[in-house]
């Protein structure tokens, strides 16, 4: 069996109190109005994801909370695990 990659990463709770509504100028990039968020500590809340890659295995699976979800009808995440595989 060949090696297994493995990267663990973990990333703050960000929450926004007034939110951001599109730009007003998509030339300068000026928001529609301005916004607001909180970021907590990781200390407190993060999330934390975990990728594993090898050469033999034969699909992309992803497991939440420990229950394995489907990952079909999600483009967005396919195409995050299509970059994390070119890395």
């Amino acid at each position: 069996m060949a090696k297994v990659f493995e990267a663990t990463v973990t990333a703050p709770v960000n929450i926004a109190v007034i939110k951001y509504w599109g730009k007003r100028d998509a030339a300068l990039i000026l928001p529609t109005n301005s916004s607001l968020s909180v970021t907590l500590s990781q200390d407190h809340l993060s999330t934390r994801t975990t990728i594993r890659a090898a050469p033999e295995f034969t699909g992309d699976r992803l497991w939440l909370n420990g229950v394995e979800e489907s990952i079909a009808a999600s483009k967005r995440l396919i195409n995050s695990i299509t970059t994390a595989r070119k890395l």
